[in-house]
């Protein structure tokens, strides 16, 4: 698991209903790992009935600034892919 440990380094941070949920240090097994987190916490969202919010994965700078969303899907969206 690779975790952000310093402000060095371009992570991608995972976002669920609007928290911060995840952070990795960028790279392409840190995203693999993010979208695998994100389907876990979409199904929870779908198991307890939620109609409204999502996950979002976006790239951070590394002085931790937002550079770009790189992927996002809404729990309205994950129910009908999964259905």
């Amino acid at each position: 698991m690779m975790i952000k440990e310093d402000n060095k380094q371009a992570t991608y941070e995972l976002w669920f209903l609007g928290d911060v949920f995840n952070s990795r240090v960028k790279c392409r097994d840190s995203f693999d790992a993010l979208l695998e987190e994100a389907h876990e916490c979409l199904q929870h969202a779908v198991e307890a009935k939620l109609v409204v919010g999502g996950v979002e994965i976006i790239e951070v700078s590394p002085d931790g600034k937002i550079v770009e969303s790189v992927w996002s899907m809404n729990v309205d969206e994950f129910e009908k892919v999964n259905r």
